[in-house]
């Protein structure tokens, strides 16, 4: 099929999928999963496009639903997604999904219903679906991607298949960036950088790369962080300390970035206190290693909670400016 051909690896979920599509054996239910970014809603639309490609015996016709489809225009082919400001997909978004599930295709011969970060369902919402995956209407595909399929009900696993999309090492990220994206960046750094935080995800790399600069500095700081604690009492003062942070912490967006990924530095410091073969995502196993002679473990807890305790208190509006100092503080006296 011509629409997988475009997706990046994932070559054996593509050619199972080719020949469901060509056998007509299609399942009613599938669970896509990958980590954030990892090109579950790309793969789902394609796999409409593929359906309808098949179904469809005009040229002209064909080609114009199939646009639809990958556009999302197309009215049989619908992505449920959260409302914005809800943490969750509650009972009310699953039942009325349920009352429109019988309705007959307005121009597919099929429907299909994608559940953009299905794992934010909540049960009561996932047992309201359980009778039309139980069920199925004739013709209706339902797609549920999720990061990981664990949080949606055993029900409800028991009765979708679960497929799982293709991560990438950083090695085939960085062939991907500089053969399939726009003058990625110059900086080879910045491009590992990208490749490493991406965590095996094109979606991600994209975004990194898109943003670059922005989160390259956010990761630069954070360990900066880290080698100021470690340095602490041999020439690094707590006053360039303080001003280091509050210098970058200038707008709420820089604070989240900061602390984002300062989270991920001190759980990888955490994982290989406690592990010679824990998947680290932040550091370079070399660079871990260092850290983690010259930085006790009580000190990584105390900055772990002091980080989560600040990206609590953004929630509620606080100074920017006071949560930047209120880091600096925390972090000086947790080392």
């Amino acid at each position: 099929m011509e629409f997988f051909e475009g997706l990046y690896g994932n070559a054996g979920q593509k050619a199972y999928f080719t020949s469901l599509i060509e056998e007509k054996k299609c399942s009613h239910a599938y669970i896509l999963e990958a980590p954030a970014g990892g090109g579950k809603k790309t793969f789902a639309l394609r796999l409409a496009a593929a359906l309808a490609w098949a179904s469809e015996q005009d040229a002209d016709e064909r080609e114009k639903k199939c646009k639809r489809i990958l556009d999302g225009t197309s009215p049989d082919v619908r992505m449920l997604r959260r409302e914005d400001g809800k943490k969750t997909i509650g009972v009310d978004a699953a039942r009325d999904f349920c009352d429109s599930v019988y309705l007959t295709p307005s121009e597919l011969d099929f429907k299909m219903y994608i559940f953009d970060e299905a794992d934010r369902i909540t049960p009561q919402a996932q047992n309201a679906l359980l009778k039309i995956i139980e069920e199925p209407p004739v013709g209706v595909y339902m797609i549920l991607l999720a990061e990981n399929s664990l949080s949606l009900l055993t029900t409800i696993r028991s009765r979708a298949q679960r497929i799982t999309l293709q991560t990438f090492t950083e090695n085939e990220l960085a062939i991907y960036a500089r053969r399939h994206l726009p003058d990625p960046t110059r900086e080879e750094e910045k491009l590992r950088f990208a490749c490493r935080m991406a965590e095996g995800s094109i979606g991600r790399l994209q975004t990194l790369l898109a943003s670059g600069d922005a989160e390259f500095s956010a990761c630069h700081m954070a360990k900066t962080v880290v080698e100021s604690q470690i340095s602490k009492g041999r020439g690094n003062t707590y006053f360039d300390f303080l001003k280091s942070i509050t210098d970058f912490v200038i707008s709420r967006e820089a604070l989240d970035a900061l602390t984002r990924y300062l989270l991920a530095a001190y759980g990888d410091l955490m994982r290989a206190k406690h592990t010679e073969t824990g998947a680290l995502s932040f550091f370079t196993a070399e660079e871990a290693e260092r850290f983690t002679l010259l930085l006790p473990e009580l000190s990584i807890i105390r900055s772990l909670e002091a980080i989560d305790a600040i990206r609590a208190d953004t929630q509620y509006n606080t100074s920017v400016a006071l949560s930047g100092a209120m880091l600096a503080m925390e972090l000086w006296n947790a080392a």
